[in-house]
């Protein structure tokens, strides 16, 4: 009855679905700053990235869609369609092409950090890049006091794309490169 189950796609999509809810855990770590809080989802982001390469994406996509739905996955627990008339709906809406790009790095082995921290930079750039149209948008800040607001977390976020790098040289090979750590096939 097992025999015909593919193992090594289930494996790789519970650890997606595993992904996408340490973006919704971080979320609830807030430190409110401004108009949008600081949050530890984007560290889950780029350390998802790095370990699963760019199906993290999937991740973040799975991430935003429960939260649009309605699952209080959001930071201090919002949920639901509101989010895109929110200041922040920039930076949540390029999550999962953020999670693309940091996963463009993730090669055969142990992630390098030479490949991996400028592809963090540019998902970086990339998320303060949407995010700064978000609050032009939703919040009428002027495109400078946007762009400025970025400067203010870019400290933050160099730290969690550092130490989501040095975790993802640490677990990266423990999960193995097939889907799971090496030889752990379930027997049906």
């Amino acid at each position: 009855m097992y025999e015909d189950l593919d193992w090594e796609n289930a494996r790789r999509l519970a650890r997606l679905a595993v992904w996408a809810a340490f973006m919704a855990l971080g979320a609830w770590v807030v430190i409110p700053v401004a108009f949008i809080p600081v949050t530890l989802q984007t560290f889950f982001i780029f350390l998802a990235g790095f370990v699963e390469g760019p199906r993290a994406s999937i991740s973040a996509a799975l991430y935003l869609g429960a939260g649009l739905l309605g699952l209080p996955v959001f930071s201090g627990g919002q949920a639901g369609p509101a989010l895109v008339f929110g200041p922040s709906v920039g930076y949540a809406f390029s999550f999962p092409a953020m999670a693309a790009i940091c996963g463009l790095g993730r090669g055969k082995g142990r992630p390098g950090l030479a490949r991996m921290l400028p592809l963090g930079l540019a998902g970086m750039a990339l998320m303060y890049s949407c995010g700064s149209l978000g609050l032009v948008v939703n919040a009428g800040l002027s495109w400078p006091a946007a762009l400025f607001l970025n400067v203010t977390f870019l400290p933050g976020d160099l730290a969690k794309m550092v130490c989501a790098a040095l975790a993802a040289r640490s677990l990266a090979p423990r999960l193995g490169q097939r889907g799971g750590p090496a030889g752990s096939r379930p027997q049906g």
